[in-house]
């Protein structure tokens, strides 16, 4: 696909002089095998029909390319003539091109494509797999979880040779398939390719081979005027390009002919998107569908754009059903019945393109995608054991097989899996690296005894490693034997110190062994404060830290580690459920301990909204928050101290009052009883309608009406915290109308509450509150 230096260097220039060499046959026999080539050409002259002839003694590589023949005709040479000191008498001579043959070999292809395709998957180099077909090349790349495949369509035109890409696809790409195929094959290509809308051009390849060879055996390059490309032509793996002075037009294969005829129709759009611009080539490509409507490859495309930039999937399966059905569709169709939820359709969409998928690592990952959306788990399996098929070598199809066998119960097809990759592993870093892996899937759904052979098994290749000690002890606890888990949980931490590490999940776990089996909590505490602040194990040493010092009695430090623990929880995402459910579940025992040991409803209160703010949607959170809330709004304020009353002696006589005696009130004097009471009045009779109200609405928690008006003394007394708890029970307890009714009201309380708690210097607190409020709104 590039012509280029091979592997061996820079090429070198014309060395010795061949003797003259008159072939006696005019070709060879088909059962020679042909020679290896060389590392730089060698040239011999030849006599056919009265014409004298320089042609190439032996194969010759140039990067990926062989060039297998090579006949330059010197038709200024008239006979008789001295043919005396061979090629060299005659290397300055300018002949003109009778025949060019190229060929490679599919294997040199790959092997030279991967380095340069590197960074178009991912940060590494891609495994690369090329087949040679009818119309080309078949090319197939995959770097981790990412795997992309398209052909290439070979298309000579007279002595330019174009490189079409088509049918591109691909999973776990972040673009899409046809822009990438794009990219790879102009970084393959480069320098002697050039990228021309919708093909890549290798711009008159005759003269470029020419140039090339000729002058690195020391002579002059002929003139190619009338060479012309042949179509090419495929024998086992090897494919193969012919250039003749006395060539027809080839005769191209009716898909070479439609790719052409695509190529014209997205040659702008096909420009566009491999620039970047997605939007632009977009409405390229839409205005192409204009002019070939339901053109399956252009709303192919089109809908691959949607995909990548994501949210589309209703607007690409729309798209692209109306050339094909989705379920014909392919790796495209799949994942867009599986984006709207269709799991059915998504499966046969993404079976039947992993059968007819031609590269074996990307028809694996297909699979490995329907075990993921698969709910039966039948279907899972078979799902994984086909993937296993098509690629045996591919490590994440083992492991998901390796993980749903253990989740069915066969221990033993998983040990199977795990030393076929053990076998596959090269050196012994690896191979631990596999059996830590496998052992730790064991001993995680409960094979204890199987798990424990295994971590044996890995510190065999890793002896000295505290990860594996670790596993081990953890598989021995687990098995009943604490004090040799507490041992070597020890040895574990002792390992570690000699390599200069502090492995946060072998100090936690010392630290319960110590607590289990020594109940040794001080040392246990040393252990956990050790752990440093912004790992994934912080939040849960100072929880262990916070529990075991409430256990010894420290009240004071327990709320300060459980502090600690809020602040690491802080910067727990709610998109990651399992560590935020186990986080969650912490900070509630955090404020179990703050509320019960401590008394301080206000930080069990913090404690809580973090929970929530990780489990927004966790009943018994929600309802102990709530609680807290209302206990706290309660609580009255301390009465403040009054002033002590100044003795009339100390008052000076001149600061003194009047002596005044007031006068008994009279009828007349006194309030009518219909005028407004004042503010204390006010908020006295609402403390009274409060109780009374409270009252009422325990004895019958169905009536609404009470429930309103006590919602309104509430809001008056601006006890908040309360009016928040009464408003949120009853949205939760009513239907959707309830809701409506209330949830302006609530939305009120909630901003109020926000802005205290920020006026009062408690962002995280008020930040809670406004979440609250966009969530329930959204």
């Amino acid at each position: 696909m590039a012509f280029g230096v091979g592997p061996g260097g820079r090429a070198r220039p014309f060395g010795r002089a061949e003797p003259l060499r008159v072939p006696t046959t005019t070709g060879s026999s088909s059962a020679e095998a042909k020679p290896r080539p060389t590392d730089r050409p060698i040239l011999l002259l030849s006599v056919q029909r009265g014409t004298l002839s320089i042609e190439l003694d032996a194969p010759f590589a140039v990067g990926p390319l062989v060039v297998d023949e090579l006949a330059i005709s010197l038709p200024s040479v008239r006979f008789p003539v001295d043919l005396t000191g061979g090629v060299t008498r005659f290397r300055h001579r300018r002949g003109v091109l009778g025949r060019l043959g190229v060929s490679t070999r599919t294997e040199d292809l790959a092997a030279f494509a991967a380095p340069r395709a590197r960074g178009v998957l991912g940060e590494g180099t891609p495994e690369v797999g090329i087949v040679a077909t009818e119309m080309g090349l078949r090319v197939g790349m995959r770097l981790g979880r990412a795997a992309l495949a398209f052909d290439v369509v070979i298309a000579p035109n007279e002595r330019d040779v174009r490189l079409v890409p088509e049918r591109a696809r691909g999973v776990g790409l972040g673009a899409p398939p046809h822009v990438l195929a794009l990219r790879v094959m102009a970084e393959v290509c480069r320098p002697f390719g050039r990228l021309a809308g919708s093909a890549v051009i290798l711009p008159d390849a005759v003269a470029s081979l020419v140039r090339h060879v000729m002058p690195a055996a020391g002579a002059r390059a002929p003139s190619v005027h009338g060479a012309r490309w042949e179509a090419p032509a495929v024998e086992e793996m090897r494919l193969s390009l012919r250039a003749d002075a006395t060539a027809s037009p080839p005769a191209l294969v009716a898909a070479t002919i439609r790719a052409i005829e695509q190529a014209e129709l997205t040659a702008d759009a096909d420009a566009i998107a491999a620039s970047g611009d997605l939007e632009e080539a977009r409405r390229r490509y839409l205005l192409a569908l204009e002019r070939a409507p339901r053109h399956p490859e252009i709303s192919s495309r089109i809908a691959w754009i949607d995909v990548a930039e994501g949210e589309r999937a209703e607007a690409a399966l729309s798209t692209l059903v109306d050339a094909i059905p989705a379920i014909d569709a392919g790796l495209l169709g799949g994942a867009l019945l599986a984006a709207i939820g269709d799991e059915g359709g998504a499966i046969a969409a993404f079976s039947r393109a992993a059968h007819a998928e031609a590269f074996g690592p990307l028809a694996a990952l297909v699979w490995l995608e329907v075990a993921r959306i698969s709910s039966e788990l039948a279907t899972r399996l078979d799902a994984l054991d086909q993937a296993v098929v098509r690629s045996p070598m591919l490590e994440d199809a083992r492991w998901a097989r390796i993980e749903a066998r253990l989740d069915v119960g066969d221990a033993q097809g998983a040990r199977t899996d795990a030393e076929h990759l053990e076998a596959a592993a090269r050196g012994p870093e690896a191979r631990h690296r596999i059996w830590s892996r496998a052992a730790d899937a064991f001993l995680s759904r409960g094979y204890v005894a199987e798990a424990r052979v295994l971590f044996e098994r890995a510190l065999r290749y890793a002896p000295d490693s505290p990860e594996a000690a670790l596993g081990l002890a953890l598989s021995l606890r687990a098995a009943g034997e604490g004090r040799r888990a507490l041992d070597l949980l020890a040895r574990a931490a002792s390992l570690a110190a000699r390599a200069g590490r502090t492995l946060p999940s072998v100090e936690i776990e010392l630290a319960r062994a110590l607590v289990e089996h020594a109940s040794d909590r001080p040392a246990a505490i040393a252990r956990v404060r050790a752990i440093p602040p912004g790992l994934v194990q912080t939040a849960e040493a100072r929880a262990l830290e916070g529990r075991w010092r409430a256990e010894l009695g420290d009240l004071a430090g327990a709320s300060l580690a459980l502090a600690r623990l809020r602040e690491a929880a802080e910067a727990v995402s709610p998109d990651d459920p399992d560590r935020a459910a186990a986080v969650a579940a912490m900070l509630v025992e955090a404020a179990d301990i703050e509320e019960n040991a401590r008394g301080d409803l206000r930080a069990a209160q913090r404690h809580l909204s973090v929970a929530i703010r990780l489990r927004p949607r966790d009943r018994q959170i929600g309802a102990a928050f709530r609680r807290l809330s209302t206990e706290l709004g309660r609580v009255a304020p301390p009465p403040q101290a009054a002033p002590p009353p100044v003795p009339v002696e100390e008052i000076a006589p001149s600061d003194r009052a009047p002596s005044f005696t007031p006068p008994a009130p009279s009828v007349e004097a006194a309030r009518p009883m219909d005028e407004a009471p004042t503010n204390e009045e006010e908020d006295e009779n609402d403390e009274l309608l409060v109780e009374r109200l409270t009252d009422k609405l325990r004895a019958n928690p169905h009536d609404h009406e009470v429930a309103l008006r006590l919602a309104d003394a509430l809001a008056r007394l601006g006890r908040d915290l309360e009016l928040f708890a009464l408003l949120s029970a009853r949205i939760e307890e009513g239907g959707e109308e309830v809701r409506r009714e209330l949830w302006p009201r609530k939305r009120a309380v909630l901003e109020r509450l926000a802005e205290t708690a920020r006026a009062e210097g408690r962002p995280s607190e008020a930040e809670l509150y406004e979440m609250m409020a966009a969530s329930e709104e959204d």
